[in-house]
């Protein structure tokens, strides 16, 4: 087993966090979630949803922009 798998795992978790925090997930067209409907093979064994598009939406706007502002000043440091 990769020693660092415990590592990466928590760092995928903090990042989904944080962008389940800093923004909105909306729905760009019609979401089928009924599980036989919604699926890209309903004659297949697992469900696997069909394709579709979302808009990532900041919750607060002046925030995300202020972040990216400070981040990129400390990679032009660097």
């Amino acid at each position: 087993m990769c020693a660092g798998s415990l590592l990466a795992n928590r760092e995928l978790y903090l990042v989904f966090l944080r962008m389940l925090n800093s923004f909105e997930i909306v729905k760009d067209s019609d979401v089928d979630t009924h599980p036989v409907r919604g699926s890209a093979d309903p004659t297949s064994l697992v469900c696997m949803c069909r394709h579709y598009q979302v808009k990532f939406v900041p919750r607060n706007e002046a925030a995300l922009r202020q972040a990216l502002k400070e981040a990129d000043e400390r990679l032009a440091e660097k």
